[in-house]
């Protein structure tokens, strides 16, 4: 006998067929039934009703085998009942034992089907929108993470970028990273509500493979926004500060945590008293440790880092929601992107905080960066990006030829200088790498699920596409 003959697998229209089947053969018993209540009435049969009758026997011979036949998640037995009730008792625990049987057979290939599929794979790039990225502290490597579920490690030894390491063990759409070098620890924030703690040196990782997380922590919420402590250098424990928005009964949060090398978590504060979800997060120093929070409603919100963690200020900016924040390489500045076309540089290290410049686009602005020599109304450049949300574009009348470029803009004359070109999606982040080119440059991660290097001339560097 061939494999196909011996093959038990039925298309589902076969078992389709067989329920019709079992059904018309069923009509068949409940019309006899009907008869032999009729006899027992005192009614006589025509010849052609006893013949019906009398081939009770073999329809139910019929009807129990071809209740074998069903498939396990068959409605028609349940549905039959009073046809069912007259089966032999042994035939009808025989054919719910198969189909029991059948269906954890089903479950079970359907349970390994869902693992295989969702497996970690090795991912040469992204293949969903890229959210965030990050630098190695040797300026090396680029992290980015994406609503694909995955982080990649990105090699900058050549223009076009090679990804070199997959981290995988996120459940959802992971919106955030951060890495820093001591000890050398990667942090990533996802939908799922967890944060997880990777190994941050690609000299320990093995190229081309698969990494799992070294320890998750069960954060809570949808994990936004993720930051280091930049004034925690060389110490053996670091602090970084969360952000997460609603997510069932657990409100938005701004927390800060000490992590150990290990990637084992405390939590040391956390504020819940906020106007919304913050959408970004900046550490402030001075006389006093500082959180700077980004909102929905164009505030800036000003908290002490440590416990207890209060409001020590709001800073009305915007006229609607400030995607982005980033500081000047000496700290004094805070520079804003907001959806209302605006950029702001704020003066942090004086508590009036007077807006020192403002930039403007012609499109929302999701992204910040700025040189390392920026001061404003002085010297550098400010890089902004964004675009119209991506559920947006393709309704948009008012949308702009340039609408997805990162523009760099001189800080002493306000004028463009250059742009960062290629994208074709709304640029979701922007990062400052002061160590490449020959004045400094910046990569941008946008919804096309690409990642691209430009020099603050607006000449591509690195690109993880050939194009």
């Amino acid at each position: 006998m061939s494999w196909r003959a011996e093959s038990t697998y039925q298309k589902q229209s076969a078992f389709a067929e067989d329920e019709k089947e079992f059904l018309k053969l069923a009509k068949k018993l409940r019309d006899i039934l009907k008869l032999e209540e009729k006899v027992k009435a005192g009614e006589s049969l025509a010849q052609n009703q006893l013949e019906k009758v009398n081939s009770k026997e073999t329809l139910l011979k019929e009807v129990t085998a071809l209740a074998g036949k069903l498939p396990g998640d068959s409605d028609v037995l349940e549905k039959t009942q009073d046809i069912t009730a007259l089966l032999p008792a042994t035939a009808v625990q025989g054919i719910e034992r198969r189909r029991k049987q059948e269906l954890e057979r089903r479950q079970s290939r359907e349970k390994k089907q869902e693992e295989e599929r969702r497996a970690p794979v090795f991912m040469c790039r992204h293949d969903r929108p890229i959210l965030g990225v990050c630098v190695s502290a040797d300026g090396r490597y680029l992290f980015t993470c994406s609503k694909d579920g995955y982080l990649i490690c990105w090699s900058l030894e050549e223009k076009l970028l090679k990804a070199l390491y997959t981290f995988a063990g996120h459940t959802g759409a992971v919106f955030t990273l951060d890495v820093t070098s001591a000890p050398p620890l990667l942090i990533s924030g996802s939908a799922d509500g967890q944060v997880n703690f990777w190994e941050g040196d690609p000299a320990r990782l093995k190229p081309l493979t698969v990494t799992s997380p070294k320890k998750t922590l069960e954060h809570g919420g949808r994990v936004r926004v993720l930051k280091w402590c930049p004034f925690d250098e060389g110490s053996t424990g670091r602090r970084f500060a969360s952000a997460s928005e609603k997510l069932g009964s657990t409100p938005a949060m701004i927390a800060v945590w000490n992590a150990s090398p290990a990637g084992e978590a405390e939590k040391l504060l956390e504020i819940k008293d906020l106007p919304g979800k913050a959408n970004d997060l900046q550490w402030g120093g001075g006389g006093k440790l500082k959180l700077f929070s980004a909102h929905d409603n164009g505030y800036v919100g000003v908290w002490l880092a440590e416990a207890p963690g209060s409001l020590m200020k709001t800073i009305k900016l915007h006229n609607a929601a400030i995607s982005s924040l980033t500081l000047s390489s000496d700290a004094t500045t805070l520079v804003t992107a907001s959806h209302d076309k605006t950029s702001k540089a704020v003066d942090v290290s004086q508590p009036a905080t007077e807006t020192l410049a403002t930039f403007e686009l012609n499109r929302p602005l999701n992204a910040v960066a700025v040189s390392k020599d920026f001061q404003p109304q002085k010297t550098g450049t400010v890089v902004l990006a964004g675009g119209k949300d991506a559920r947006d574009v393709t309704r948009a009348k008012d949308m702009q030829e340039d609408e997805f470029e990162a523009k760099v803009i001189d800080s002493a004359s306000g004028k463009i200088l250059a742009a960062g070109t290629g994208h074709f999606g709304p640029v979701h982040g922007l990062l400052s790498l002061p160590r490449i080119g020959t004045a400094g440059a910046f990569a941008t991660v946008s919804e096309d699920g690409c990642l691209k290097v430009h020099g603050l001339d607006g000449s591509l560097l690195h690109s993880d596409t050939l194009s």
